[in-house]
């Protein structure tokens, strides 16, 4: 089997996980049905050395980023609250550090920080529409990729870096960049998606946009690398499971190390993968129409890579989505109507959202199950294949 180079350890040690052919990038909406779109390979991939699982031909930024469609506003984030309450704590607690959050996106996370009183921040963010979002809320922003040549050394009390991380090809360029503008004493402050979640609950619903799949032993494997050190992490729902942790520069070189009981879980994970594709496959077919409510980029993939033909329609609350179509099977985005609530649901909003949904469109519990752990309404025999 070829092996390419770890883009955290280095090593030659990076081998295919699961190949999924070559995908359509899910949130390039089309206007019609039969549209030619460009297809990307999607190739996951595994480090034998390090256990860090990322995709091994990510498509260029330019591609993906260039307008980025999904603005953070859109999502709910109930633990927004709880963030800026550590970093009061954590960090000097004063309000005049000064602070950069890298990929601010439309700047929702920096207006908060505002109006929690802090006064000097600064967002970085490379698309275009998103920076526009931002620099119409009065905040301080620049238009670019990090890092960039005009980075000050030593020059900011604290960094965040909220769901950018799995984007980022570079991993050793984009930490260089942090450890060059943070200060001797500053914080580090990074939020991702939890991939432990994912391979505990063989969870196939990836995305092209996210390259890399951290889980907590990887990022400390990556802060380590780097002369970080982790002080204090949390887990919370959100987007699935968010991991964030704070860190500072190390003392001391740490020798970054491997957590083995990572490898059964990844090997469990490969191997399972024909299999629940099969009983899902023979789930859905049972079902007279299936409906996906929730056109996410998650639910999007995976209907894509789980090869899911017989799915009839999405269905979106947001306006910006409707009456487009999915790329991959052509499958056409509805606002919700009243006529669609006989049909069987699959929900593809993330869990936190979940309840929500189902009292607002008060679905049959008999008519509706869950694609998108770590949600309770998974279907029975996903939950028995977690626990096999």
């Amino acid at each position: 089997m070829e092996s390419n180079k770890c883009r955290i350890c280095g090593r030659l040690s990076l081998i295919e996980l699961l190949n999924f052919s070559d995908q359509p990038v899910v949130h390039h909406l089309q206007k019609r049905k039969g549209a030619d779109y460009p297809k990307y390979p999607f190739i996951l991939g595994h480090c034998v050395s390090c256990n860090f699982i990322c995709l091994t031909k990510p498509i260029s930024p330019e591609i993906l980023y260039k307008n980025y469609f999904t603005v953070s506003a859109w999502k709910n984030q109930p633990h927004v609250s709880r963030l800026i309450d550590l970093i009061k704590q954590i960090s000097n607690s004063s309000l005049d550090q000064k602070i950069l959050e890298i990929g601010c996106n439309d700047g929702s996370f920096l207006q908060a920080l505002k109006e929690a009183g802090f006064k000097d921040t600064l967002g970085i963010e490379p698309t275009k529409d998103s920076f526009d979002l931002a620099l119409a809320k009065n905040l301080d922003v620049e238009h670019n990729f990090f890092p960039h040549e005009n980075l000050k050394k030593d020059n900011y009390d604290l960094v965040i870096s909220r769901h950018v991380l799995e984007h980022v090809e570079d991993l050793q360029g984009f930490l260089s960049g942090i450890k060059f503008c943070i200060k001797e004493n500053g914080i580090l402050i990074i939020e991702i998606p939890d991939s432990q979640i994912l391979l505990e609950k063989l969870d196939y619903a990836l995305w092209e946009e996210h390259v890399n799949y951290f889980t907590f032993n990887t990022l400390k494997f990556l802060l380590n690398m780097n002369d970080f050190e982790i002080i204090h992490y949390e887990k919370t729902l959100f987007s699935g499971v968010s991991l964030t942790v704070f860190a500072q520069k190390a003392i001391l070189k740490i020798e970054p190390v491997t957590e083995q009981f990572e490898t059964k879980l990844i090997e469990r994970y490969r191997h399972q993968f024909p299999v629940f594709k099969k009983m899902l496959h023979n789930f859905l077919n049972e079902k007279e129409e299936v409906v996906i409510y929730g056109c996410g980029a998650r639910s999007s993939n995976f209907v894509n890579l789980l090869g899911l033909s017989m799915i009839t329609n999405f269905v979106d609350d947001q306006p910006e989505k409707q009456n487009k179509v999915v790329p991959g099977y052509d499958i056409p985005i509805l606002p919700w109507q009243s006529d669609l609530s006989d049909k069987y649901f699959l929900l593809g909003v993330n869990t936190e959202n979940e309840a929500k949904l189902v009292e607002k469109r008060n679905l049959n519990e008999l008519n509706f199950a869950s694609v998108l752990p770590p949600s309770k309404n998974l279907p029975a025999f996903w939950r028995k294949l977690i626990n096999c």
